[in-house]
């Protein structure tokens, strides 16, 4: 995206030193990539770990570069240290000091921001005197995407679910994980052609890698991310077969405090003065690395990898304090809300959308066609839709007589779903909702301070999932909407009669849930995915979030459709939710629970998930 250069403020005694990103000047034409890069940096100004690169935010000189600022760096990265065949001589105990502090990173990362680092690779990683791994770039993706140009060496290092950026998760980063640990264990990784991802399968295991860390690598490089490991500390504690556990006191100060805060006033008019300090003390020559290091420095590096002590100096804190009063920074997720914004056309009553213009292999990835094919359509915009699920035709009993079961799941009925639909194998997310609200000019909901990308979107109004879907559809040019209620019931199930899709007892660990035995159960929703997936391999359609549906609510199924299609009527006082959530008890999150709410009404249990009609497949001869 630019270069590294040094910096240092020259009004600290002594002059404090500072990392800058200088951005490309041909990329600040680019309002996309401009506005993915300021979001990037709001993010990152979050993440406060001693092993997570600090941020300070992003700024403009005066002629107009736009940079940002970071803690400052050596500029020794670990693909210098892979390219210079330095990396594969390390002995065990400095590549387990290596890969834990960016293990550590990562998951500080997960916790903080609740989405994936997202381009990780040997490039993003900083091997400092002073402080050891320093992981920078995290929710890069979106701009190095809309940069355009990506870089083939750190591009072998992503996970094959990369190209759909809305399919990314923190299960990726494990992948990007594994393939530098395999690097860094066996001394290089199997050539592969562009676009060609690792076959762990089909490898013969490595000479200096152990069977253990071979069927743990193995594991974190699977194709499909839900088989992959969950925890990157966790899992590298595991590859050295675990390491020791040290006692609090044997810990470096950097493990044991969090880093020191900034404060939060400061007076508006020093960001300009600020910035003209920095715009005239640029060292003019770039970070290259190989300039700056000798072999004393190199062994200097390694005992910072053991005695981790991130200092917390003048420049950092002042200018912590100056983005926090930078305008252009409070003001930089509005911009975001109203960039692009378009109207809303008037989508008609029946949702059929005319196909878009676009070359048939564009229009779709993945089984679009077979029942219990996962697929993805493309936005007009770019990038894909939610991951969807063709549902396979089937007859089932809608309801429940059971003594746990209210009186408004009954009578128990026959429908019979023989039409084509497929179900979004997720609930819509924030990254998902998201790019809609920028792309429409509607306003961001809230996420109650429990992160964003992949945590499933709340605060959401049945209006607001409507609208969502409508969106998708005029994006797609396919025929999206809401599911029907029945249509919900008979994903939920997934060919099963029980109360739950594992049957007829709550158990533990299904469901997030107030009594479901997840750590989310009765704090929050948990991140989608999180959970095991039901038999048809969709996702947390029993807990997690209320789902809204089509459907006007009504206080029985006493003369529903038989053949899945919602129950509608004008002036629908009521909307039907489904599936209960992280705040309800067990017995609201069986697959025939069934409740109302106003259609304006906004919760922060309540999300939704869209559906999409589908061409009836020909008759078999």
């Amino acid at each position: 995206m630019g270069e590294l250069w040094q910096a240092r403020d020259l009004s600290t005694r002594p002059e404090t030193p500072v990392t800058l990103l200088l951005i490309e000047p041909a990329l600040l034409g680019n309002s996309t990539f401009v506005n993915a890069f300021k979001k990037q940096m709001l993010l990152s100004k979050a993440l406060k770990h001693p092993h997570v690169l600090a941020s300070y935010g992003y700024f403009l000189d005066k002629n107009g570069q736009l940079f940002s600022a970071h803690e400052a760096v050596d500029g020794l990265t670990l693909a210098q240290l892979f390219a210079r065949g330095q990396a594969r001589k390390l002995a065990q105990t400095k590549q387990r000091a290596l890969l834990g502090q960016l293990a550590q990173a990562l998951d500080a990362g997960h916790q903080i921001l609740r989405q994936p680092h997202g381009a990780l690779s040997p490039a993003q990683v900083f091997i400092n005197r002073q402080g050891g791994v320093k992981l920078f770039g995290f929710a890069s993706q979106e701009a190095l995407q809309a940069a355009g140009n990506p870089d083939d060496r750190a591009t072998r290092y992503q996970a094959p679910e990369t190209d759909i950026p809305s399919r990314l998760s923190i299960q990726s980063d494990l992948y990007s994980l594994a393939l530098i640990s395999l690097q860094l264990l066996s001394g290089n990784l199997p050539t592969l052609a562009p676009g060609e991802f690792l076959n762990v399968e089909a490898q013969a295991r490595p000479g200096k890698v152990t069977a253990a860390q071979w069927a743990l690598l193995q594991q974190a490089l699977a194709t499909e991310p839900g088989e992959r490991p969950k925890g990157a500390t966790r899992w590298v504690q595991q590859l050295f077969n675990p390491p020791e556990q040290p006692s609090a006191a044997q810990l470096p100060d950097s493990a044991n405090a969090p880093r020191q805060s900034a404060e939060t006033t400061a007076e508006s008019s020093r960001f300009e003065t600020l910035r003209q300090r920095l715009s005239g003390c640029f060292t003019p020559s770039r970070i290259t690395g190989g300039a700056l290091f000798t072999g004393g420095l190199v062994l200097g590096v390694w005992l910072g990898l053991w005695l981790s002590q991130p200092s917390v100096n003048p420049l950092q804190q002042q200018l912590q304090r100056l983005a926090e009063q930078n305008a252009e920074l409070s003001t930089a997720l509005e911009a975001l809300k109203n960039h692009s914004a378009v109207s809303p056309q008037t989508a008609s009553n029946d949702n059929t959308v005319q196909q878009a213009d676009k070359p048939a292999g564009d229009r779709f990835r993945g089984d679009r066609t077979t029942p219990g094919g996962f697929f993805f359509d493309a936005l007009e915009q770019g990038d894909y839709g939610p991951e969807m699920v063709h549902l396979p035709r089937g007859t089932f009993l809608m309801g429940s007589e059971s003594r746990e079961s209210d009186d408004n799941e009954k009578p128990v009925h026959e429908v019979t779903i023989s039409h084509g639909v497929a179900l979004a194998r997720h609930e819509v997310t924030f990254a998902d909702y998201d790019r809609f609200a920028i792309a429409t000019g509607r306003a961001l909901p809230d996420d109650n301070g429990w992160g964003r990308g992949r945590q499933p979107v709340i605060n959401i109004s049945w209006s607001d999932a409507s609208a969502y879907a409508q969106w998708l559809a005029r994006e797609t040019g396919q025929p999206y909407r809401l599911p029907s209620e029945a249509e919900w019931e008979y994903a939920a199930r997934a060919g099963t009669q029980g109360s739950y899709w594992w049957g007829d007892e709550l158990g533990r660990g299904f469901a997030v849930c107030d009594e479901c035995g997840s750590e989310w159960d009765g704090k929050q929703a948990a991140p989608v995915g999180s959970l095991d997936a039901n038999p048809w391999g969709l996702f947390d359609l029993n807990g997690n979030v209320d789902e809204w549906v089509q459907d006007c609510y009504a206080d029985n199924h006493g003369g529903a459709p038989d053949n899945g299609s919602a129950r509608q009527q004008s002036g629908c006082e009521y909307r039907v939710m489904r599936g209960g959530s992280w705040f309800d008890i067990g017995r609201l999150v069986r697959s025939s629970s069934r409740y109302r709410n106003p259609p304006a009404g906004l919760g922060s249990s309540w999300g939704f998930r869209v559906a999409v009609d589908l061409p009836d497949l020909p008759s078999q001869q």
